[in-house]
């Protein structure tokens, strides 16, 4: 048979409050007093402005962690440039880039001033390409660009004295061969006044060759992800390419007025390049 449970009289309940309580209170506040005779004179201003001070100190701490990594993430960033894209390669000329928009002028039908021959365009080609003269730069430079110096063509400036390595900018190369494939496709006109168009077949064939390889990985390494849209120029059912679209460009004139203040003439026995 299930024994009956009966209820503990009040007064033989622990009381919850009196003697017993105090005591509890005294043990605390005497706890409390100890603990407070340990704290430095910082911790104790700390407590007096605020009962929530190290919950505040370590937002601040978080704070000044998430700050130096905000930093160090835009460093890098800067290092690689947008989208992982390597910083720029040292040239002596970095200082003469600007950029601009620019819409390039494609129409169906090629024309304008760099079309053709005659005296007039190629005075137009001769100011962006050949009329521009090579430059110099020291051994530290060359090793800074990534090239051996060792073997490499020096010179001595006759206007200043100055030692150093002769070099040429890479644009002005590639106009070169950009207007060499130009007077060969009007290499009737053009091989009458000697010069490369007047080169043996083979030899010519060469150094054709050599520009189109050389154009073929610039065009790969600039990798120009601009688009362009087809169109109706002349209002039939042909679509055609509109290669007038926008680039981000580097302004020419800036490159090749640098190119000309920092030109060096070529010096007595100088072998021909």
């Amino acid at each position: 048979m299930a024994k009956a449970y009966r209820s503990v009289p009040h007064e033989e309940e622990e009381p919850l409050t009196g003697n017993g309580n105090d005591a509890v209170d005294e043990k605390w506040s005497w706890r409390s007093s100890e603990s407070s005779e340990m704290e430095s004179p910082i911790t104790k201003r700390l407590r007096r402005i605020s009962p929530h001070w190290p919950w505040i100190a370590h937002a601040i701490l978080l704070s000044i962690s998430m700050l130096f990594f905000t930093l160090s993430f835009c460093m890098k960033s800067a290092r690689h440039g947008p989208a992982g894209r390597l910083p720029e390669t040292y040239s002596p000329a970095l200082g003469a880039i600007k950029y601009e928009i620019q819409h390039f002028d494609l129409p169906p039908i090629a024309e304008g001033p760099f079309i053709g021959k005659g005296d007039d365009v190629d005075a137009r080609w001769d100011y962006i390409t050949d009329g521009i003269p090579d430059t110099m730069i020291s051994r530290e430079e060359m090793i800074k660009i990534g090239l051996d110096p060792e073997g490499a063509l020096e010179i001595t400036d006759p206007r200043t004295g100055k030692h150093g390595y002769r070099v040429a900018i890479e644009v002005f190369h590639q106009l070169h061969c950009l207007n060499l494939m130009r007077q060969n496709n009007y290499k009737s006109h053009y091989e009458q006044f000697g010069g490369d168009t007047a080169a043996p077949k083979h030899d010519l064939a060469g150094h054709i060759d050599h520009c189109i390889d050389a154009l073929r990985q610039f065009v790969m390494c600039q990798g120009d992800v601009n688009v362009f849209a087809f169109r109706y120029p002349f209002g039939d059912n042909d679509p055609w390419p509109d290669y007038t679209t926008p680039h981000v460009c580097r302004n020419f004139e800036s490159l090749r007025t640098w190119a000309v203040e920092h030109g060096v003439p070529h010096t007595p026995g100088e072998p021909p390049h």
